[in-house]
């Protein structure tokens, strides 16, 4: 029989998450503040544990909490993914971004809180568990709708931009 999950595997994962935006948003050039954002973000998850872990919180206070950082970090990421397609527009970004990060990091959260719900005996409802298969054909769409995006910008020129913006004449954006 496997342990059962603690609840600071899910604010764990929302500092993963926190770093992962970290770097996208470098490779994406974003401002940099934006970044450094970021960084403190994961920074205040590590204090949040240090936190949990020294006025040794109940578990379920200690799962709520984690799961309200993970929240938030799953919404900057939907947050990315919207300000790429609206602001920027870069379909081709957007769809990778979508498939590559998005998608799969709400699966994976989702499946880790609804792992953890079901699996240990707190006051909280029960959530659904996410079959194995269900996952295998949400990633595989997600692959198929990445190689179409690469394929599209190959062959369509109106579809490909560069990630990095270009200077203007004068050095102005």
């Amino acid at each position: 029989m496997s342990a059962p999950l603690l609840p600071e595997f899910l604010g764990i994962l929302g500092i993963d998450l926190f770093l992962a935006l970290s770097m996208l948003t470098c490779i994406f050039d974003f401002p940099v503040i934006l970044q450094y954002v970021y960084h403190i973000s994961a920074f205040v998850g590590f204090g949040q544990l240090w936190v949990n872990y020294v006025f040794a919180f109940n578990e379920e206070t200690r799962f709520l909490i984690c799961v309200a950082y993970l929240v938030i970090g799953l919404a900057n990421i939907i947050f990315i993914n919207g300000y790429i397609g609206s602001r920027e527009k870069k379909i081709l970004w957007t769809t990778s971004f979508l498939c590559c990060v998005t998608i799969p990091s709400i699966i994976l959260s989702f499946s880790a809180i609804s792992c953890y719900v079901n699996k240990v005996a707190i006051s909280l409802p029960s959530l659904p568990l996410i079959p194995a298969e269900a996952v295998a054909v949400i990633l595989v769409i997600c692959v198929i709708t990445l190689a179409t995006s690469l394929i599209l910008s190959a062959f369509v020129p109106e579809f490909h931009s560069s990630s990095v913006s270009k200077k203007k004449k004068g050095g102005e954006r």
